[in-house]
């Protein structure tokens, strides 16, 4: 078995730019979880992740609405809807086609580190090997 690392993933909360917590930088989880929210739809791995996270804390997300795209969670935030964890990509993005703040999650789970899990490179057709080379090269640290 073999892990390659090829990037890691920080986790942000967007709101609106009228949201009582748009003036902030970075925030904890636990101090999002008495507003509203807006989410992908259930089954989403990352969704998963996060709803994981507050059982682990023995709370629970309201969700005002869950949709299929973080551009869908971007615009809904933007319309004061709720709070969305979306990756700083996501973030990113959003902020150039919605009126949104980008709030940088201080826990440690809000940073993944993504990897390549492979079990024999030799079983990999040759367009697999070129990705997965590409992602390699591309590592973040």
């Amino acid at each position: 078995m073999r892990l390659i690392p090829f990037a890691i993933d920080r986790l942000f909360a967007v709101v609106s730019k009228d949201h009582a917590l748009a003036n902030h930088r970075q925030i904890g989880f636990t101090d999002l979880l008495d507003h509203a929210f807006v989410g992908l739809a259930e089954g989403s791995a990352l969704q998963d992740h996060i709803e994981g996270q507050a059982a682990r804390i023995g709370r629970r997300l309201n969700f005002r609405l869950r949709v299929r795209s973080f551009e869908g969670v971007c615009r809904l935030a933007a319309q004061d809807v709720g709070v969305g964890i979306v990756p700083q990509t996501a973030a990113r993005r959003g902020r150039r086609m919605a009126a949104i703040a980008e709030l940088n999650l201080t826990d440690k789970w809000a940073t993944r580190r993504l990897s390549i899990c492979l079990q024999s490179e030799e079983d990999l057709s040759p367009l697999a090997r070129d990705l997965v080379e590409h992602l390699g090269n591309f590592r973040q640290d």
